[in-house]
């Protein structure tokens, strides 16, 4: 019977190291299933919180609205602007008599890129609005109307090779910082 003893209890270890390990698996098991579960319930919870604007299926943001009902606008980013140097100087004709303007122009975006681009492009823009200010009378250029009409074109001019060339217009207005007549 000693040799009997002896044989048995390897057995029996091996069955409870069996039945230890059993449990083990289930429990490592369980708690896999359980972190999986919760990382699908609560990952996209935090991904809209976080990363709302670029987690795919997350709800819009509301709009926020004032006390009328009105959507309100959300704040706008600083201007740049961008001088277009050196200044203009174009001729023109009036009555048979030469004559030049002199302009400085500043152009004001509210995206640093949007102002890169206008520099790649300045070219094209510089050239264009010469040819508009070439164009001119001396009534037009003299007059405060007439100067405001010239600025509103030169800013459609611009707005139109910038979406040509990049999609976007980009620029939000320009203005007219020296402009001289002889």
């Amino acid at each position: 019977m000693a040799s009997e003893e002896t044989e048995g209890t390897p057995a029996t270890e091996t069955a409870a190291k069996a039945s230890g390990g059993l449990l083990k698996a289930v429990g490592i098991t369980i708690g896999l299933f359980i972190m999986m579960l919760t990382t699908q319930l609560v990952g996209p919870i935090i991904g809209c919180r976080l990363l709302g604007s670029i987690t795919p299926g997350c709800p819009a943001p509301e709009a926020a609205v004032d006390a009328d009902g009105k959507p309100v606008e959300a704040p706008k980013a600083p201007p740049v602007y961008l001088p277009l140097d050196p200044p203009l100087v174009a001729s023109f004709q009036d009555g048979g008599q030469i004559r030049f303007l002199q302009v400085a122009v500043e152009l004001m975006a509210r995206d640093e890129q949007v102002v890169e681009q206008v520099k790649t492009h300045m070219p094209v823009v510089r050239n264009n609005l010469l040819m508009m200010l070439g164009g001119e009378s001396l009534a037009t250029l003299t007059s405060r109307d007439g100067k405001e009409a010239l600025r509103t074109r030169a800013l459609a001019e611009v707005q139109r090779i910038l979406t040509d060339n990049t999609g976007k217009p980009g620029v939000e207005d320009l203005y007219f910082t020296s402009f001289v007549v002889q």
